[in-house]
Order: C-alpha cells, then structure tokens, then sequence
C-alpha cells in the first residue's frame, strides 16, 4: 500500500515550469485546493517565478497519509526546500522529519505547525488577530442589548491552528460584552455541517443576536436558516442578526454587499504567498529568519467593501 501511495504521489507532482533544472527547486506540499488556498498558492508561484525557482507542487486532497508519501517523493527528487501546509498538524511530523535528515529546509504557510522540531519558519494569517477584529465589532453592535446575549460560533477544525486561533480571537472580541451564551457549532470547515449546525442552533435558541463564521464561505448557510426562520433582516435595521466572518472569499463580499453580513476579515492571501517563497530564499542563503510571521486581515464592512474590492482576493 506504501508502495502504491507513493508511486501516486510521483505520479501527481506538477511542475510549475521546467526553465530553472539547474536551479533552486522548492517542493510545494499542498493539503487540499480551495479558493483562498488557491490564492495563497498563486503568490507563491508568482514569487518563485520573479525569483526563478522552479515549484514543484503535489496536493492531497485532503489525506494525510497522502500527503506524508507525497512529502516522501520530493525528497527523493531532491528538493532544495519544501513549503507545506498540513491536512493534519497532529500526523505530518513524521515526514517533516524525513526531510531534515535529508537536511532539506522546511518552511510551513498558512497553517502553523507550532509544536514541530522540523519546521523552521512559518508565515499565515494572524489569525487571533483576525477572529478578534469581527468579536470586537460583534461587541460593539450588541453594547446597547440587555439581558443574555445569544451568540452562534461556527467552528472551523480543532486539528488546524487557523480554526482554534480564529475561535480564539473572537472570544477575546466579545469578552466586554456580559451575560454572554455562546452557542459552539462545529464544522471542519466543512459547509453541509455549518448548515445543519445552525438550524439546530436556530431551533433551540429563539433569539440569536449574532453568528460569527470562522470561515466566510460558511454564511450563505447562515443566510439561508435566517431566510428560512424569517430573521433575515438587512444591516442598519431593527432584528437584524448580526453576521460577521474570515476569509475573504467572494461568498463574504457578496454577503456584506447585499447587508446580510456586518463585515469581514480579508486575509493578505498574496503577501503570505510571497513572503513563504522569502523565508526560503533568506534559509537557502544562510540568513536567520523570524520562526514565526503573521499578515493580519483587513475588517471591511458594507460602507467600504466595494470600494475597495480591488483589496479582496475573493471578489476579484
């Protein structure tokens, strides 16, 4: 079966270009292709290419063990580097460790890897910093509510640090605010679950103020249970639910444009791409580098969402 998965894995290596053979080659250890993923990746491309290093990209579609083969045939091809974003933080150490014995650098994006001995860089959203931008405006809306205030998270992953840092943030966000009920609705990123989490959140709990999506591509969900139970209700007017989330893909700027959600955090998907593409170049040639580099998000609301849509990933 090893042998197998890792003959796939050679199998579904893709390079970008094969102009640089004789130059750096940086494996690039994708966990899955969605749109924000996709965005991230692309600054990476675009920065390899300014560079003239050559990428080598393999995605596992989610499959961890997957990915461990796939990390496993790029040092057998003999990367000068590997950049990486986990399917599973708490399973890919194993590989990481093939590749410093091979003394191949490893550099993680987008999804930390906080506890590994391998990796000696990573560059992501600030995540905390971006949950904590949409539980301040969360708190701010709702200042003026007596009595309990109801509040529905949907969840991302608790074996991605971006999900529990999210969650994290936004906690800090709506700490001012008292006689909070905060409703947990898991959802592994995964939008059939985000949808059914919050019917029955919606079901059980007869007045909810806000929803706090820990991915933006979670709130046509959302959208759709307060259509459906009759409180969907614009921004700026009165039993309006108040909808925030991270991201920045197009579903968030469709939804904040329209007033069904207050606002939302865009990630700089461009900037960590290019700055991970950095990090490799400064390790290559021997310079120290920050273990740790953090791009925060941007709060758009609907007064300046297409204004600037230009700065959006996801809208344009």
């Amino acid at each position: 079966m090893k042998k197998l998965l890792a003959a796939a894995a050679a199998v579904a290596i893709t390079a970008v270009s094969s102009a640089y053979a004789d130059g750096i080659k940086i494996g690039l250890s994708v966990d899955q292709l969605f749109e924000s993923r996709v965005a991230v990746n692309n600054g990476i491309k675009a920065e390899a290419e300014d560079r003239g290093f050559e990428i080598l990209e393999v995605v596992a579609d989610g499959d961890a063990q997957q990915q461990n083969a796939q990390i496993q045939s790029l040092i057998t091809q003999e990367v000068d580097a590997i950049l990486v974003c986990a399917v599973d933080q708490n399973t890919i150490e194993r590989a990481l460790l093939a590749a410093k014995k091979a003394g191949i650098p490893v550099v993680a994006y987008d999804r930390d890897l906080p506890d590994s001995r391998v990796v000696q860089a990573f560059v992501g959203p600030d995540s905390t910093f971006d949950g904590r931008l949409a539980g301040e405006y969360t708190a701010e809306a709702l200042k003026d509510v007596e009595g309990e205030i109801t509040i529905v998270e949907l969840i991302g992953a608790l074996n991605d640090q971006n999900g529990i840092d999210r969650s994290k943030g936004f906690r800090e966000g709506i700490a001012k605010l008292d006689n909070v009920k905060l409703i947990e609705v898991p959802t592994d990123w995964d939008s059939a679950r985000a949808l059914s989490g919050t019917q029955n959140a919606f079901q059980a709990n007869s007045d909810v103020k806000a929803v706090f999506a820990a991915t933006d591509t979670h709130i046509p969900a959302v959208e759709t249970v307060l259509s459906d139970s009759g409180k969907l209700v614009p921004v700026g007017e009165e039993g309006h639910v108040v909808v925030t989330g991270v991201n920045g893909s197009n579903d968030g700027y469709q939804a904040v444009v329209k007033g069904v959600a207050d606002g939302f955090v865009v990630m700089g998907t461009e900037a960590t791409g290019r700055k991970a593409v950095s990090l490799v170049a400064d390790i290559l040639d021997g310079k120290e580098v920050d273990r740790t580099n953090v791009i925060p998000g941007d709060f758009y609301t609907g007064a300046d969402a297409e204004a600037n849509k230009a700065m959006i990933w996801g809208a344009k």
